[in-house]
């Protein structure tokens, strides 16, 4: 979802790999590619995202997560190769509670997750071998197209569409944060050579999945009824912090931040879908 997005807006010739094409956890294939097509940057956005699954499958997880970023870290060590490493604000776990707030970057980082564990171990093989990097921590990413296999914003519609009612989570707070707006970012950094760790989220104060579903629900004028889901209703085998939020500290500081609000990065996400939902609907007539 990123990855097709980063190569359609960035202003930059793009070479772009799906994971079937380029196997990051083969360092041989990582050696070759690189060799092959010798790159000025690198944008790393492979990685097994199913936090979930690297519950179940921890070996997957620091294989394509850890390895997988190590393998393309060790190629770039003694080149002028810009790195730039999606990471996620998940890393921030449990360094502090839910009612005390978004985290920034100079805050320490206590992962709960094998997923966000992984990532962050990748993260620290980009610190501590590289010079010219970019880490960019973003949140609850959206802005995929219909098609996508994880786009939440089209799911939740096509859920509303057919009920009166729906439940959603509220215990769990974070920044929904939309793809454009990150590709902004991410170009802007590389643009002004601002190297180091940077989150990478739009601006939200206490958004909780249920806010977010709800405002979802209602961009698209969708008459179901939202409602918070019963304490432990959604029963997960990873155990993701309460506390996902984060703030564009550095950002602010260097005045680089070019991220907006959350709701109206989504009302403009929605509007396009609409019109993507019409036109399919009519090529079907």
């Amino acid at each position: 979802m990123l990855g097709s997005n980063l190569a359609k807006l960035l202003p930059y010739e793009v070479v772009a790999f799906s994971s079937k094409k380029f196997d990051v956890t083969d360092r041989q294939q990582c050696e070759k590619i690189i060799q092959q097509e010798q790159p000025s940057i690198i944008i790393h956005a492979a990685a097994y995202t199913d936090v979930e699954g690297c519950e179940a499958n921890p070996n997957r997880a620091f294989v394509v997560n850890t390895i997988g970023t190590q393998n393309l870290v060790s190629c770039c060590i003694d080149s002028d190769i810009l790195f730039v490493y999606i990471s996620s604000t998940g890393i921030y776990g449990n360094a502090k509670g839910k009612e005390e707030g978004p985290y920034n970057e100079f805050e320490s980082v206590k992962p709960t997750t094998v997923h966000h564990t992984s990532k962050y171990e990748g993260e620290k093989a980009v610190q501590n071998h590289l010079n010219k990097f970019i880490i960019a921590r973003i949140g609850w990413l959206f802005g995929g197209s219909l098609e996508h296999s994880k786009n939440f914003v089209y799911k939740r519609y096509l859920e509303a569409k057919g009920c009166n009612e729906m439940f959603s989570d509220d215990s769990q707070i974070g920044n929904p944060t939309f793809i454009k707006d990150l590709v902004e970012q991410i170009k802007v950094l590389i643009e002004t050579k601002n190297f180091g760790v940077y989150n990478c989220v739009n601006r939200a104060i206490s958004v909780s999945r249920f806010d977010y579903v709800s405002k979802i629900v209602e961009a698209f004028g969708l008459e179901c009824t939202v409602e918070k889901a019963p304490k432990n209703a959604f029963k997960r085998l990873a155990q993701v912090s309460k506390n996902e939020s984060a703030t564009n500290y550095k950002l602010d500081l260097l005045k680089l931040n070019v991220m907006g609000d959350w709701d109206t990065a989504l009302e403009q996400y929605i509007a396009d879908l609409k019109l993507d939902i019409e036109r399919i609907s009519k090529n079907k007539k």
